[in-house]
């Protein structure tokens, strides 16, 4: 995958773990819904300023933008949606301890 469409990817995944809308991030670091729609698809690449103010706005280093296989953000409605299940069941309560301690953190 290019180097434009990782960092698209990105971009959108830790605005949606942030539960910002493409418009809301838009407007933060003064730009289009349109132009931002373009660089998350990795159709266009950002200039070291847009770089600079996407980071302020999601409160990130450049770093964690690049690392592209870092996947420590979680969406906060996925982590919810599991911790219903999870408290309403129980047995699969068990069964991910199980699987979590088997893991050996």
């Amino acid at each position: 995958m290019s180097i434009k469409k990782n960092l698209g990817n990105r971009i959108r995944e830790i605005r949606i773990s942030r539960s910002l809308t493409q418009e809301a991030l838009a407007e933060k670091i003064n730009l289009s819904a349109k132009s931002l729609s373009q660089i998350e698809l990795g159709n266009n690449f950002v200039s070291a300023e847009t770089l600079e103010e996407i980071c302020k706005a999601l409160d990130i280093t450049p770093n964690v933008l690049f690392d592209f296989k870092y996947s420590d953000i979680p969406d906060k409605n996925a982590i919810d949606e599991i911790n219903k299940k999870l408290v309403n069941n129980p047995n699969l309560l068990k069964t991910v301890y199980k699987i979590v301690m088997a893991l050996d953190y």
